[in-house]
């Protein structure tokens, strides 16, 4: 209702001073000397003409004889003689006595006067106007600064410390002006994103709580699988069973390693996976390689010696990662190759299936991306994001390319 009451008075005044201008200015049209007044005056002059050397009038003027001597006048600054009238555009009247003339009036002409009058009339009117125009804005603008400005710059602060988490401080409401309901809800949402991350954390704590518990519980199977495979090996006889039982000594070992980073996980609420890269003999590769390779699918291979960076469990879990998905989608035998080129021992695992689109390829190390051929089969599409993950944490990568046929991982390995 202020704001309606503010822009009436504000559209009033403009009216107002529109209206009086027009009625001075057209006042101011038509000034001339008024020939009533003027006729008046001469029959008082003419009259006493004589008799009196004070004529009462009200017009401004000066009398003079047939000969032009000056009889009478009542102002200063008027014309005296025909010429002066004449040059000055006053208006010359003779005054008669009977049919005689005996002298001649000399009316001054104001008409110039009465216009500057009016002008200052019509500019003091303008100037009060505009005057309590100013103050009905100034006064305006105070009213929408309390209301509409302030209210913006309270909203701001608020935005301001729901976006940094602070959500315990509510917004002050004002119902009174335009945005209090505006500011009621801004506060209803961060009351309600407060709810919403209280009920997200409850639930994060309950999942780290089942992870840890799960974490705990799954050591004691694992435990009992490396202590079978290890009296396995000591009872075996042949070289091949005894290969197979170090290979589930081995990834027992590896199990129990990633069950624990499951669980500090959990527990310290890690973000990322760890990777602590340290030099390694080139052979720790081939290890990785063989590990990897359970089914026996790749032939002889030989890795260049050298000197690596490597975290020898993250380059275990990439190259377990790869093959799975070999055996998995290509189900062929797999070629590895490796060679040392510049700063890098450059691995290569590749399959002979029927790969993947040169679309998919630009993806396959993206997050939860899967190729069209792995459609009815287990994943979740992160095997290869966490082999790149890793290999980029190494001071490394891997690349992905078509071949024909087949899909060839290329792991590039740091030298030192």
């Amino acid at each position: 209702m202020r704001k309606k009451s503010f822009l009436v008075l504000i559209i009033l005044t403009f009216v107002l001073e529109g209206v009086i201008a027009g009625i001075l200015l057209y006042r101011s049209r038509d000034i001339e000397q008024d020939t009533v007044a003027i006729n008046d005056c001469i029959k008082v002059i003419e009259e006493n003409f004589g008799q009196n050397d004070k004529y009462l009038t009200t017009r401004s003027y000066s009398l003079i004889d047939m000969d032009g001597k000056l009889l009478y006048k009542n102002a200063e600054n008027i014309s005296t003689s025909v010429n002066e009238a004449v040059k000055n555009n006053d208006t010359i009247l003779d005054v008669k006595q009977g049919d005689k003339v005996v002298g001649k009036v000399l009316f001054h002409n104001d008409t110039q006067d009465r216009i500057e009058k009016n002008q200052r009339a019509i500019a003091i009117t303008i100037l009060v106007i505009s005057a309590v125009q100013a103050a009905i804005i100034i006064a305006y603008v105070i009213y929408l600064k309390k209301t509409i400005v302030k209210p913006f710059d309270e909203l701001s602060g608020f935005a301001e410390r729901v976006a940094g988490g602070n959500l315990d401080i509510p917004l002050p409401m004002d119902k009174k002006h335009t945005f209090g309901a505006f500011t009621e809800a801004f506060d209803i949402m961060r009351d309600e994103i407060k709810k919403s991350r209280a009920a997200e954390k409850a639930a994060n704590d309950a999942k780290k709580e089942m992870v840890a518990k799960l974490s705990h519980d799954i050591k004691t199977p694992v435990a009992s699988i490396k202590s079978a495979s290890e009296f396995g090996y000591e009872l075996a006889k042949d070289e091949k069973v005894k290969e197979r039982f170090n290979l589930i000594n081995f990834k027992a070992d590896e199990l129990t390693v990633l069950v624990d980073n499951l669980f500090q996980s959990s527990v310290h609420e890690a973000t990322v996976i760890t990777v602590s890269p340290r030099e390694n003999d080139s052979s720790t590769v081939k290890d990785a390689v063989l590990h990897a390779d359970y089914l026996k699918r790749a032939g002889d291979f030989t890795i260049p010696e050298c000197k690596v960076f490597t975290d020898k469990l993250r380059l275990q879990q990439a190259f377990d990662n790869v093959f799975i998905n070999s055996y998995k989608y290509a189900d062929t035998e797999i070629k590895v190759d490796a060679k040392l080129e510049g700063e890098y021992l450059k691995v290569s695992i590749r399959d002979f299936g029927p790969g993947v689109t040169d679309e998919e390829v630009a993806v396959l190390k993206e997050k939860y991306k899967r190729g069209k051929n792995s459609e009815g089969k287990d994943g979740a599409g992160i095997g290869l994001y966490l082999a790149s993950y890793f290999l980029k944490e190494m001071d490394g990568d891997i690349l992905i390319t078509n071949e024909e046929p087949g899909l060839q991982v290329l792991f590039l390995i740091r030298t030192v």
